[in-house]
């Protein structure tokens, strides 16, 4: 089991380190979690890359093609459903959403470090399936190894934390702390808090 208070006061020492103060009182997170398996991790995230692709232009055809070839059909929401096959919702949602892609990919151990003050890096989408080609996922999938429940449970609470702040300086008037960008640390925070949960992907709780 994970050791919640310890855990907490990194967190709170990592936003210090910014200039973010959290407060003392803030709930911890439940420590009863489990870490989703690779299997699944992978999936999601090879999902996410079909639908981040589309939702910056690639052909809605070919990657639904990709995702048949990859077994993956059955691993969409019914949201991304609905943009993939209708054109429903808006492109937006989901091209923040490689931020949550960069956080899967870090606990799946393909980025070395999950730096909440900096963007994804620019080159992540040469780093994925090349859906032009229909390259396959199975690299992804033989390659990737969970990180330990505490390490992702670690990030997930930092992410919580900056959560926190990013909306108490919005219900404030004022800009994101530390130079935080809100959605950077919203979308990594979903990703982080599905993989420790049995939840459904757009059912993850975002409360602070």
């Amino acid at each position: 089991m994970v050791e919640s208070k310890l855990i907490r006061q990194e967190s709170s020492s990592i936003a210090a380190k910014a200039g973010i103060n959290i407060p003392a009182n803030l709930p911890l997170l439940d420590e009863k979690v489990s870490l989703r398996s690779v299997s699944e991790g992978t999936a999601r995230l090879l999902s996410l890359t079909a639908i981040g692709a589309t939702s910056y232009g690639f052909d809605k055809a070919k990657a639904r093609e990709w995702l048949k070839q990859e077994k993956l059909v059955n691993s969409l929401t019914m949201p991304e459903s609905d943009f993939l096959l209708l054109g429903k919702g808006a492109p937006k949602t989901f091209q923040i959403q490689i931020e949550a892609m960069w956080a899967i990919a870090w606990a799946l151990g393909f980025v070395g470090e999950l730096n909440f003050w900096k963007d994804c890096d620019n080159r992540f989408a040469t780093m994925l399936p090349n859906l032009k080609t229909s390259q396959s996922g199975e690299d992804w999938r033989r390659r990737a190894k969970m990180r330990t429940v505490n390490e992702v449970f670690s990030a997930c609470d930092l992410a919580y934390c900056l959560h926190w702040a990013v909306r108490q300086a919005q219900l404030e008037g004022k800009i994101p702390p530390g130079q935080l960008k809100a959605y950077v640390v919203e979308e990594r925070r979903r990703a982080l808090e599905w993989l420790l949960s049995d939840c459904s992907w757009d059912a993850v709780n975002l409360d602070t």
